[in-house]
């Protein structure tokens, strides 16, 4: 039913060339397509980003980008520094929550009312409280407060929307660590402090998702980890030592240390199905987690420096998407839709699906097609048969299509 789907990029006729920054120029993004009410498994973020090009704020446009190019998940921060991530939201120091982040900043809600069925928000705290240094009753009534809060107004705001909301926080490791200091050994007290407040977290959401009558709106907490390694020797980390105490929804894997091998797709299947296995290994029973399984990939992606090997990174990118599928996690998240790290004289770690002068790259195109094939498949499957796919039929659909999928460029 499905042809080989060739990518036409035709350099002279690109549509996106060369704005900066500050571009309020005239750039047009492409209208959302309809979608089907299906999990697509496959997809990206919108966190950061040190460019656009229209005058919508950066969250907004981001979001639309993600939304244009099929997708119907979408991952943002609600961090404490809001207004550094993205930048044209400014500080405001009557914001004392992540709902009062929400319910302030109006590009927030704009973007969680869009047609999105999936909506990832990081989440750590607007509150003063510090959970480093082990945590005080003061401390646990305002992480649970905030977390019980929020977790509170998106069921009863979204009651009936078909959406689900995953409530997590960015790479937890790096938190007991330190960012970069993966050989430090984290104190008993700093693994004490992170324990209770992922406890109090967990259990905030499980409380408003008992008290709150709702229904056709799922909401979910995780924990995301990124050192693992470091567990399978046995040594502290979060999933070592930290998640066989926490009750967590999921888990996600920021998966950076187990790339290496992204050229060769037998290889980082087995990568990173070892590190899913043992991360499930750490997990208490849980009922309620509408999911085959409670470990996901919140972050991957491969680096295209200055714009070179954009054809690996696509190669890479694909064979980490099959790796997943044939893997049964629920999501598979790429980093990300614009670049948000740029290196000291200007030039990025070019792992974004659009750059910085506004060129969709061949990853881009590796997603949007996926999206337009997989859907299409999800039209006819539901009028042939008057429902959809088991994740199964889907799965395995997805791999073939994925396998055949031409991301090169085309004259």
């Amino acid at each position: 039913m499905f042809k080989k789907l060739f990518l036409i990029i035709i350099f002279s006729n690109l549509s996106i060339v060369g704005f900066s920054q500050t571009s309020g120029k005239d750039y047009t993004i492409s209208k959302a397509p309809s979608l089907e009410d299906y999990n697509f498994v496959l997809g990206t973020q919108a966190i950061g980003g040190k460019y656009k090009f229209t005058n919508d704020s950066y969250i907004v446009e981001q979001a639309k980008q993600v939304r244009a190019m099929g997708s119907n998940l979408l991952k943002i921060s609600l961090a404490a520094k809001y207004f550094k991530v993205y930048p044209d939201l400014e500080k405001d120091p009557s914001i004392q929550s992540s709902l009062d982040l929400l319910k302030i900043k109006k590009d927030y809600k704009t973007v969680i009312d869009m047609d999105f069925k999936y909506v990832f928000m990081w989440i750590h705290t607007l509150t003063k409280a510090k959970w480093n240094d082990g945590v005080t009753k003061q401390e646990e009534q305002l992480f649970y407060n905030e977390m019980y809060d929020l977790a509170t107004y998106l069921l009863k705001k979204y009651n009936n929307s078909g959406k689900t909301f995953m409530l997590g926080n960015w790479e937890g490791d790096w938190l007991l660590h330190g960012l970069g200091n993966r050989n430090v050994i984290p104190s008993e007290v700093k693994v004490a402090g992170m324990t209770k407040w992922l406890q109090i977290r967990q259990k905030a959401v499980d409380d408003a998702k008992k008290k709150v009558k709702h229904k056709n709106v799922k909401l979910y907490h995780y924990v995301e980890v990124n050192l693992i390694k470091k567990g399978m020797k046995g040594e502290i980390c979060i999933t070592e030592s930290i998640l066989p105490k926490v009750d967590v929804d999921l888990v996600s894997y920021s998966s950076y240390e187990y790339l290496k091998n992204g050229d060769d797709l037998a290889l980082i299947t087995k990568d990173l199905g070892d590190a899913m296995d043992y991360i499930e290994s750490k997990l208490q029973p849980k009922k309620g987690v509408d999911f085959k399984r409670r470990v996901f990939i919140g972050e991957y992606g491969f680096k295209a420096m200055d714009g070179l090997n954009l054809e690996k990174q696509a190669k890479n990118t694909k064979n980490l998407m099959i790796a997943s599928l044939k893997l049964d996690i629920p999501f598979s998240l790429h980093w990300e839709m614009y670049n948000n790290e740029f290196l000291k004289d200007g030039r990025t770690k070019g792992m974004s699906l659009i750059s910085q002068e506004g060129e969709k790259k061949p990853v881009y195109y590796l997603h949007s097609n996926y999206y337009k094939v997989m859907n299409s498949f999800l039209v006819d499957y539901k009028k042939e048969n008057n429902k959809y796919p088991t994740q199964e039929i889907y799965k395995n659909k997805a791999i073939e299509v994925l396998t055949t999928l031409d991301y090169t460029y085309s004259n």
